[in-house]
């Protein structure tokens, strides 16, 4: 009996009539639909019916991390350029972080199917696209995992609870709303599950190919992990399945042939037996190689055909900058000599209750545990002995993660093997107690004492591992469910173990109690996460956000002025992140970004060279500044915002909002011969680095060298305050005394300090400072400090007249070590600032101010007055990668701009390459020659090339294995045949 339970187990596909299974219906329009056809569909529209339950009462499906901010926008951004290119495969943004490299932004869907698919519904907005398809998405989840655990030959209501046991992880329903590529690649990873086993069943490997190459486009950073996965599920089912079978067989056939008698006959027969058994093995040797290549080549094609996404990418990702705190010391090799990287350490965070994690319950690392210590083949283990090995030891999280850190998250694409596992664990147990049903009633006490706690046993384990996890980063809020959780999960064990094996309930033997218990625990621990985490954006929010009177006013702007210039948004700090990568327009340019990858010359002059305010907590986070005088060197004509900014004048007042234009914007491009050394620049401090590039540009030293014809400018790579600064710039900024308010009570303690202040506040209060000495008819006010915060684990933050700067705890992922703050904002009327100083106990030091105004309009003007037009804006060259122009010169200069520097670009001058250099420390930029000129300027993207031939070379693989695969004989009678005794013993 229990062979036969065990080989339909093992036998994936095989039809048999289950006690309880859902017979088909046959009435009209129904007819051929299956009890599993209708299973289905409850499994889809439950899911649907969690989304409204937990989300859409709420609001929108939808959040305010990072879904507002980077997967609706970005997505939308993406179709915008085609309608306007007709590129599908493009290499450049224009319009995004004042020009980015395409693929900085691969990560948030460019070639994702469900992203190229809305492009043929323009009638959706994107952002409904986005939520729609991504609720979709997670009920497919469902459907396409019941459809695979089906067909592995366990018991109906085992295969329903344990589908409900998946869709209920908190991962895959939070995720569809927040972070969506953490699992929008999960039905794809499905599908090539389901690919695995048409490979080895039917020797079919199309799906397989398909479901790979989509799960890459998707999201090929956690393709990662699900190529992993898939690897380690088709080595368990050769061996399961395969191997299994045919020692089985053998073992069948050893049992029925007669063995001889005597001494010599039977020493030949156990001699030809060894000689056998070599053989057999260097066999078996040979052909697992040949299946594991017969796999690898449709993974190897799915691999290849994503090379136009993953290599252009990766050129993008290691030549630029990626988030993260960092990876380990000595880079990727350091972590395989790292004797922490190998050594155990479960952490039960990992497989539990948290969305970013695999989000399930106990129950899934006691049925790991109970899969590995319970009775059965060692091959039947191994899937699990593998997930395990990726748990415990930490290297793997590291090199999921790129090497940068060991977040949970990257184990979320391992979460169907693993609820696959949950349900062979159960259908196990059903086999273990009707065994010891049976072994009781035989009188065998002592085995059935042993088998017992045997299979408590990983309940016990599981008890202890949540005992001592109570320490665990992070998870003294989930440490009292859990232990409930493992407690009632045992206790339904003893009740359903003790439960009388013969007794049924309406004719249906008793539900395995913990898996429905531990259902429900999940069903409940992610209604209140959903809710905890309170970042759904209510209806009013969204609507504001996404008010179609922005886009009509932007769409006016373009009309009235065509030109090459940039159109920000500023308001509060939620509609900052909201709209930090949002375009309205294809018209519309921004210089905000903010993504995983970016231009790191960019960042790097906002951060340190020009220093740009930080107002939030993710590095990442190239947001909007209220800065007048960067937004006039980035060529920010347009702003959107409510109050008026410093150098700006009302254009439109649109009621709920108003548009204000610049008294004077540096154009993008422009030549100018107003310039200075980079070396002159940097002996410059804050705030006049920023002044002077209101009326100058700068130049590479080596260049501004080759200008001084009469040599006497050899030496101005190492001039540090040159003559030529103070004929072309006077700083309008001078020194000034910002005097906070002294005070020692309770809860606020504000000391004077020998070049600061020292502060200590329980909770974030607001002061006025005052300017004693302030510049006459000021109207601009810079600020600057060194902050030492004393409670580094904690953030901190300090408002000046509403400009925010903020320092993360050391703690956060991506923290900004923001330990320089910044400040250039409006003068109030009365002459005072005002403060707002963050909770905790933080150290000002080195505190300076300045007052002033900005420089003579005609001086700025005289700068900017040879500015480049446009011919066509930047969507009709070479499908969107390249501009076109002209411009006049009346004397020899430099090409200016605002483009952030990379070596791709090409600049063609009257079609002819020129030299490109850094101008201004980090833009783009070229000597111009007087004259009138036509510019070309270009962007290839690296690695595009190799992507497309890689990309052709998998159709080729792709082709090749398909066409050849029906040539090929059955896997499955190669492995039998190749493997078993008999047949070696017959050819010997």
């Amino acid at each position: 009996m229990k062979k036969e339970i065990l080989k339909e187990i093992r036998e994936p596909g095989k039809s048999r009539k289950k006690k309880g299974q859902p017979k088909g219906r046959r009435n009209g329009f129904l007819e051929g639909l299956t009890g599993k056809d209708f299973t289905a569909a409850g499994l889809f529209f439950f899911s649907l019916l969690l989304c409204r339950l937990f989300v859409l009462q709420y609001g929108v499906f939808g959040s305010s991390i990072d879904w507002i901010s980077q997967h609706s926008t970005l997505a939308d951004y993406f179709r915008k350029r085609f309608y306007a290119t007709g590129n599908l495969f493009p290499d450049f943004a224009w319009n995004l972080g004042g020009g980015q490299n395409i693929y900085h932004f691969a990560y948030y869907g460019l070639l994702s199917p469900t992203v190229l698919l809305s492009y043929l519904f323009p009638f959706i907005p994107m952002d409904l696209w986005v939520m729609g398809s991504s609720a979709l998405l997670y009920a497919a989840d469902a459907v396409l995992f019941y459809r695979w655990i089906s067909k592995k030959g366990l018991h109906y209501g085992n295969c329903l609870f344990t589908s409900l046991f998946f869709t209920c992880s908190t991962a895959l329903l939070y995720h569809s709303y927040n972070q969506l590529m953490f699992v929008n690649y999960m039905p794809f990873l499905l599908l090539a599950l389901l690919g695995v086993d048409r490979h080895f069943q039917k020797k079919k490997r199309g799906l397989l190919i398909l479901a790979i190459v989509a799960m890459i486009l998707t999201s090929f950073y956690f393709a990662v992990g699900g190529l992993l996965a898939l690897t380690a599920y088709a080595v368990t089912e050769y061996f399961k399945y395969y191997v299994g079978n045919a020692s089985d067989a053998a073992k069948e056939e050893k049992r029925n042939e007669p063995r001889e008698k005597n001494g010599a006959a039977g020493k030949n027969q156990k001699a030809c037996e060894k000689a056998a058994g070599y053989s057999e093995t260097a066999m078996a040797v040979r052909d697992f190689f040949r299946a594991a290549i017969r796999f690898a080549l449709p993974v190897l094609a799915g691999i290849l055909l994503s090379g136009i996404l993953l290599i252009p990418s990766a050129a993008a990702l290691f030549g630029g900058s990626s988030g993260g705190r960092g990876s380990a010391e000595g880079g990727i090799a350091g972590l395989f000599t790292d004797p922490a990287m190998w050594k155990p350490q479960f952490l039960i965070l990992r497989l539990c209750y948290t969305p970013y994690g695999i989000g399930l319950s106990s129950f899934a690392a006691i049925a790991l545990f109970g899969r590995i210590l319970g009775k059965s083949w060692f091959r039947e283990k191994q899937l699990s002995l593998f997930l395990l090995g990726f748990f415990c030891i930490p290297i793997f999280g590291y090199l999921l993660n790129g090497g940068l850190y060991s977040k949970d998250k990257v184990f979320i694409p391992f979460l169907p093997v693993l609820c696959a596992e949950v349900g062979l664990y159960v259908e196990n147990q059903f086999i273990r107690k009707r065994e010891c049903g049976k072994n009781w009633s035989a009188g065998r006490f002592a085995w059935k004492a042993m088998a017992e706690l045997r299979e408590f046993l990983p309940y016990l384990i599981v008890l202890f591992l949540m005992w001592n996890a109570k320490q665990e980063t992070y998870f003294d809020k989930y440490w009292h469910l859990g232990m409930l959780d493992v407690i009632c999960a045992a206790v339904c064990y003893l009740v359903w173990r003790w439960f009388p094996a013969k007794k049924l309930l309406r004719g249906r033997a008793l539900p395995f109690l913990p898996l429905i218990f531990s259902t429900v625990i999940l069903l409940f621990t992610g209604k209140v996460i959903n809710q905890e985490k309170n970042v759904m954006i209510p209806y009013e929010t969204y609507d504001s956000l996404t008010d179609e009177k922005i886009a009509e006013a932007i769409r006016e702007i373009r009309a009235e002025d065509p030109g090459w210039y940039r159109i920000e948004q500023y308001g509060d700090g939620g509609q900052n992140i909201a709209n930090v990568n949002r375009i309205w327009d294809i018209g519309q340019n921004i210089s905000t970004i903010y993504s995983s990858a970016y231009n790191t010359e960019y960042k790097k002059f906002r951060d340190e060279t020009y220093g740009i305010n930080e107002a939030f907590r993710n590095r990442m986070m190239q947001t909007v500044s209220d800065d007048p005088l960067f937004w006039q060197l980035m060529g920010v004509k347009y702003i959107l915002a409510d109050t008026q900014p410093e150098g700006y004048e009302l254009y439109r007042n649109y009621g709920t909002f108003q548009v204000y234009r610049a008294v004077s914007a540096a154009p993008i491009a422009c030549v100018a011969d107003q310039v200075v050394s980079e070396s002159e620049y940097k002996s410059l401090g804050y705030p006049q680095n920023q002044e002077l590039l209101e009326t100058t540009a700068v130049i590479p030293d080596r260049e501004r060298w080759a200008e001084s014809l009469d040599g006497s400018r050899e030496n101005a790579d190492s001039d540090t305050n040159s003559d030529s600064i103070k004929s072309l710039f006077h700083s309008r900024f001078q020194k000034a005394e910002l005097e906070i308010p002294e005070t020692d009570q309770e809860g606020l303690c504000i000391q004077k300090t020998s070049d600061g202040y020292e502060i200590e506040t329980k909770k974030s209060v607001t002061v006025s400072a005052q300017l004693p000495d302030a510049a006459e008819g000021a109207t601009l006010l810079a600020v600057s400090f060194d902050v030492d915060n004393q409670k580094a684990s904690h953030d901190m933050f300090v408002r000046i007249n509403g400009q925010t700067n903020r320092l993360t705890g050391i703690n956060h992922t991506y923290a900004n070590e923001n330990t320089e703050f910044h400040y250039l904002v409006t003068m109030r009327e009365d002459g005072t600032a005002s403060l707002r100083l963050g909770k905790g106990h933080y150290i000002l030091k080195n505190l300076g101010a300045w007052t002033g105004t900005a420089q003579p309009l005609e001086k700025v003007e005289r700068l900017y007055q040879q500015k480049l037009t446009l011919i066509g804006g930047t969507t009709k060259t070479y499908g969107g990668d390249g501009i076109s122009g002209v411009v006049s010169v009346e004397k020899d200069g430099y090409l200016i701009t605002s483009i952030p520097y990379d070596e791709n670009f090409v600049l063609k001058v009257d079609g002819r390459k020129t030299n490109l250099f850094r101008v201004n420390t980090s833009f783009l930029g070229a000597r111009i020659p007087a004259g009138e000129h036509q510019i070309v300027l270009e962007y290839h993207a690296p690695g595009r090339t190799a992507g497309i031939l890689c990309s052709l070379l998998g159709v080729l693989l792709a082709l090749a294995v398909v066409i050849c695969e029906k040539s090929l004989p059955p896997c499955s009678s190669r492995a039998k045949k190749a493997i078993a005794p008999s047949a070696i013993r017959s050819s010997t």
